[in-house]
């Protein structure tokens, strides 16, 4: 099986933060050539397991996008072209940077961005036990 390339999205919280969800959504909106080989996941800080990653990959701002545990996109939401090319720059072979380069002009597809949002796990992962004030 070909490598896929590891998108990290640090995030406070995709569903209630803005930003946060268009960084989501900006990887969630590639077309079907590239979703077949990237694997991306939101990692938000309002979780221990976010937290953790968040300083392993020695986070500064939010939110942030990691391709290859490298600090690509922090608090600038990225266009097509500069994703792709950030993906192309970090591509594993030879054939894969090729293969991405290709659809470098084929643009976002918001067609499925419900269906690759929900396989990222976004808004899944947040605490979920809520705050009860005393009486």
């Amino acid at each position: 099986m070909e490598h896929k390339i590891r998108i990290d999205v640090l995030t406070l919280d995709s569903v209630q933060c803005a930003a946060c969800g268009y960084m989501m959504e900006s990887i969630a909106a590639l077309p079907k050539d590239v979703q077949q080989v990237i694997e991306y996941k939101e990692w938000s800080i309002k979780t221990k397991e976010g937290i953790a990653m968040f300083t392993r990959l020695k986070g500064k701002v939010l939110p942030t996008i990691c391709i290859e545990e490298d600090l690509v996109f922090q608090s600038i939401i990225p266009q097509y072209e500069e994703l792709i090319d950030a993906l192309v720059e970090r591509a594993g072979s030879e054939d894969l940077r090729d293969r991405l380069a290709s659809l470098r002009d084929e643009g976002f597809d918001f067609d499925n961005i419900k269906e690759n949002l929900d396989k990222a796990g976004s808004g899944k992962n947040l605490r979920t036990h809520t705050y009860k004030p005393s009486q």
